[in-house]
């Protein structure tokens, strides 16, 4: 079960988005809406423990922050999460950034710290990023579930509803009161189809935005997601924004009588771009270099459109020049190009 909790992580991002399918929309938004910076959950993974947190929270951007560690490693009664998480999380095997658009629910990056570079989902993963976007409703007391063997027919059902456990910052707080939200995946060919999903708040708390509990049932096999710690005030140790890939230049250039086509590899994110001519010949500033932009069949391919005739006023023929881009929506990354240029005298 560990590539579904992988991506349950952000598939809680769609709670803070407006999806005319669900009709409670409008309450997951406020959850998220609230949600403080720093706000976590401890969950309990096959033989993991999972450390999840609010990195940062805007408008336009969430970014939840996730560390792996062997229950061998750690005692969850005795931590204290803040202390383990400022000495680097001793122990841990993953620590990852996950990037999601609260517009759309859409997972816009991920990063692992503990692989130093960028992480691709496969689809498994990313079909998971879906689940709150499905409806949910709300469920009555009479329809949770109960403490108890259930009754005879003609027997009055006085039975009290059951509540999972609710730990916050170690200490567990005594009767604690959750509201249940209810949700069915489609009749598809995942591993998911057809299972409901019961999702736990806690009333303690109702600003926080994380469930303290999840049950998944199918038909063939129940699982639960249990929380052994909550609490807020997390800080990472790793300052800085989300990490984010430069671009990079694909070969071959493509050349025709009215244009240069460039090709670049490069994350949605990156939508404009500055582009410079370097002379590598003779020592000058660097060229900009007009250019218009198209995205290919695929999300990440870029090609940077330069027409021949505004590039024969700018370049000196015969002279070699390397291609330089830089992302206006980060102008910290650049990228140059491998191959190099060089004018001929037709141009």
């Amino acid at each position: 079960m560990r590539s579904i909790l992988y991506s349950l992580i952000f598939a809680l991002s769609p709670l803070y988005a407006e999806t005319a399918s669900a009709p409670s929309s409008s309450m997951l938004k406020a959850k998220f809406q609230q949600a403080r910076e720093g706000d976590f959950i401890v969950t309990a993974q096959e033989t993991n423990y999972s450390l999840l947190f609010i990195r940062h929270i805007d408008a336009h951007t969430l970014i939840l922050e996730e560390v792996t560690v062997p229950e061998a490693h750690i005692d969850p009664k005795k931590i204290h999460w803040q202390k383990w998480l400022s000495d680097k999380a001793p122990g841990h095997t993953a620590w990852t950034l996950y990037e999601i658009d609260p517009m759309t629910g859409a997972l816009i990056e991920t990063f692992s710290y503990s692989q130093n570079g960028w992480l691709f989902l496969n689809e498994s993963q990313l079909l998971l990023s879906k689940l709150l976007t499905l409806p949910l409703r709300q469920l009555p007391l009479e329809e949770r579930r109960k403490i108890g063997p259930q009754p005879q027919a003609e027997e009055v059902d006085r039975r009290a509803v059951w509540n999972p456990p609710l730990i916050l910052s170690g200490k567990k707080i005594p009767k604690p009161q959750f509201e249940v939200w209810k949700t069915r995946w489609p009749e598809d060919s995942s591993l998911l189809s057809g299972c409901s999903f019961e999702l736990y708040f806690s009333k303690h708390d109702p600003s926080f935005a994380f469930p303290r509990w999840i049950e998944v049932q199918s038909p063939h096999y129940t699982f639960k997601l249990r929380t052994v710690d909550s609490g807020t005030g997390l800080q990472s140790p790793f300052a800085g924004p989300m990490p984010h890939r430069p671009p990079q230049f694909k070969s071959p250039i493509k050349k025709s009588k009215e244009e240069i086509v460039l090709t670049l590899d490069a994350a949605p994110y990156h939508n404009s771009f500055t582009l410079y001519a370097i002379d590598l010949t003779e020592h000058k500033p660097p060229i900009p270099v007009a250019h218009t932009i198209t995205r290919g069949n695929n999300s990440s391919q870029v090609c940077l459109h330069i027409s021949t005739r505004e590039l024969s006023s700018l370049l000196t023929p015969t002279h070699r020049y390397k291609w330089t881009v830089i992302p206006e929506e980060d102008r910290r990354l650049y990228a140059e190009s491998d191959e190099l240029f060089i004018p001929t005298l037709a141009q």
